[in-house]
């Protein structure tokens, strides 16, 4: 597949970057890395149940993660472009490694795999 165009890669890199700095998202990946507490999904769901502000500002941070991997897998974004802008995807993804397995288990195998495969894409840089 062929990446994007330059101008449709400078597009969506700055709507990237307009959804990345929303103050939701910037609130949800400031507790994933200082206040999440939590090694694994069973500690997950009694720490933060459903609907909690715990368990959203996780699924912010790891929603977001998995569009902008969905995007970069698709060669909708030029990965060295994407990779330039934002950095700590591997800091965010072993934050919340530990919780997605059990995750998985409950709610299907797919679930955050593009957050995955961005993870090991900026490992391999």
């Amino acid at each position: 597949m062929t990446s994007a165009a330059p101008c449709d890669d400078v597009t969506t890199l700055l709507k990237l970057y307009e959804l990345a700095t929303q103050p939701h998202v910037r609130e949800a990946q400031a507790w994933v890395l200082s206040e999440l507490q939590a090694a694994d999904y069973e500690t997950f769901q009694r720490s933060y149940p459903a609907g909690s502000p715990g368990w959203r500002r996780f699924s912010d941070i790891c929603d977001i993660m998995e569009l902008f991997g969905v995007l970069v897998k698709h060669d909708l974004v030029a990965e060295d472009l994407f990779f330039d802008l934002f950095g700590g995807i591997d800091v965010l993804w072993e934050a919340v490694a530990g919780v997605i397995p059990g995750m998985r288990q409950a709610t299907g195998p797919q679930l955050y795999e593009n957050f995955e495969a961005l993870y090991a894409r900026a490992k391999a840089r």
